[in-house]
């Protein structure tokens, strides 16, 4: 999972460079384990609450194995982003457009092999012993929570293609202000449907 994750982080960050292709290669993986540990305990107890009575490992294997499932995905539209990230014109502040739709490229990669990666998941899920609609609640809240929880480690520890206007650091300064779903919708689409229509 972590060398997969690894591997997407470093095309994901290329765009700025080498130093921000490794930062990156650092962090996706980070995102992904950081997540998993905040989620794994309300995941346990969520569980137990909708009425599957799972051990706390079985919910950590069950969770690293969607995880797993995505980021090898992840891995294997690294090729495609390259060919993306190397097309694109150099970042200055004349790539606005370009790093906007860099990012919500890349959005969408990991969003959808994160919730394809939620439908091995699932699989395994429905070999418990439980009702499909219990397995369905547990399944939904687990989705839900990961992605909530994930979207906000993710804008902490961000920039992964780098930003037009600021420099490459590990930890922007700012990391702690607004969130992913504010930036994505009063930011880059506004941009994006201005500029492009």
């Amino acid at each position: 999972m972590s060398a997969a994750a690894a591997l997407y982080g470093a095309v994901c960050g290329m765009w700025n460079g080498p130093r921000l292709a490794a930062y990156v290669a650092l962090k996706l993986p980070l995102v992904l384990g950081v997540t998993w540990a905040l989620t794994l305990l309300l995941s346990w107890l969520g569980a137990s609450l909708l009425g599957l009575p799972l051990r706390f490992a079985q919910v950590a294997v069950l969770i690293l194995l969607g995880l797993a499932a995505g980021s090898l995905l992840l891995a294997s539209l690294a090729p495609v982003a390259a060919l993306f990230t190397l097309c694109a014109p150099h970042p200055d502040e004349t790539a606005r457009t370009a790093h906007n739709l860099l990012y919500l490229m890349h959005t969408a990669f990991v969003g959808g092999c994160g919730f394809a990666g939620t439908r091995i998941l699932w699989r395994g899920m429905q070999r418990l012993p439980s009702s499909r609609a219990t397995l369905a609640a547990v399944y939904g809240f687990w989705v839900l929570a990961y992605s909530l929880v994930g979207g906000e480690v993710a804008w902490l520890l961000r920039p992964f293609i780098g930003s037009i206007y600021y420099p490459v650091v590990f930890l922007r300064s700012d990391a702690f202000d607004g969130n992913v779903y504010e930036f994505i919708f009063t930011d880059i689409v506004p941009y994006l449907l201005r500029h492009l229509y």
